[in-house]
């Protein structure tokens, strides 16, 4: 994105289809210079034509409410569930005795690094 800076977007929601864009996404973020709310709206028509408009202060508050309703699923949504619901990227082993009715079990579970775990084995 670019306001005083070129800068990364906070998130970026992927839109609905209309008639005339196959394909849309949103942009949002803040400028860190200037701290101004900055929306930039990409769009492919159907006939391949790109069309990439950026909007900052009011006017990008706008264009997000008014594409609230098509937003179909963000890139930060995307990314947090895929890190949340098994054991992601590196990953390291613990072992833990448990005793049940007099007998000791071994339970081997996989970690991650953001907190998930998964059982693995019962010895």
């Amino acid at each position: 994105m670019n306001h005083c800076c070129k800068f990364q977007a906070a998130d970026v929601y992927f839109l609905a289809e209309t008639e005339l864009y196959p394909e849309r996404k949103l942009s949002i973020g803040f400028c860190p210079i200037c701290g101004k709310p900055v929306a930039e709206l990409f769009q492919i028509r159907f006939d391949n034509v790109v069309e990439r408009l950026s909007f900052s202060g009011v006017k990008a508050n706008k264009i997000v409410e008014q594409n609230k309703n098509a937003i179909l699923y963000s890139a930060r949504e995307c990314n947090y569930r895929r890190i949340k619901s098994k054991p992601f990227g590196w990953k390291y082993g613990v072992n833990k005795a448990v005793t049940v009715n007099g007998k000791e079990c071994i339970k081997q579970y996989a970690y991650d690094f953001y907190g998930n775990k998964e059982l693995v084995k019962k010895v």
